[in-house]
């Protein structure tokens, strides 16, 4: 990513002007990162989770709250963190009012890939990728009314495989744990890749 010129560039998510990204309100954001790369990560985040009637699951996605980013570290062997907030409602629930499990694996796509595309800007690399698997784990239901944590901590982002660790809270109730792999294709041939895996 180059973000030298307002400019957000990435083999995975396309070139997009991030002029606006200047313009977004990150005060309430927490985190030892600085405040440029977290204009640059919530507009990213923005990005990928799109708006309403234009892509699968915004009108949620648009509801996540990123709240806090973090780098621990240094150099190769550093990680980020994210923590990101959402109210479950109606429209996230199954017939019992209970969290739905494809909800469940839609919150952790983006919030997972957060953590990646945070440690990327700050070190230099496209954080970006598309799903090459997913595992969740349900520990315990999340009734309609909760206010869900979600904290993602990449684990590995050697090469183009990457992978992150996502747990979905419900004050100290673990709820739903999940591992993310992505993959990163990078530029193929001069083109883009748009599809998944």
């Amino acid at each position: 990513m180059d973000h030298r010129r307002g400019l957000v560039i990435s083999p995975t998510y396309g070139l997009h002007d991030s002029a606006d990204s200047k313009n977004l309100d990150i005060s309430s954001i927490k985190g030892n990162i600085d405040q440029d790369v977290k204009r640059i990560c919530l507009d990213v985040f923005r990005f990928s989770v799109s708006a309403p009637g234009h892509s699968y699951g915004a009108e949620i996605g648009e509801r996540l709250k990123l709240i806090e980013m973090n780098i621990w570290g240094e150099g190769k062997s550093s990680f980020a963190e994210t923590v990101v907030e959402i109210t479950v409602e109606k429209d996230m629930c199954n017939v019992f009012d209970i969290l739905h499990g494809a909800c469940a694996a839609y919150i952790v796509d983006p919030c997972s890939v957060s953590s990646l595309v945070v440690l990327g800007t700050k070190l230099g690399f496209d954080g970006g990728g598309f799903s090459q698997s997913m595992n969740l784990i349900w520990h315990h239901p999340v009734r309609r009314g909760t206010k869900l944590r979600v904290v993602s901590t990449s684990v590995s982002a050697k090469g183009r495989v990457r992978t992150v660790r996502c747990e979905l809270w419900d004050n100290d109730t673990l709820c739903v744990s999940a591992v993310h792999s992505t993959v990163n294709p990078g530029l193929k041939y001069g083109k883009r890749v748009i599809g998944k895996l």
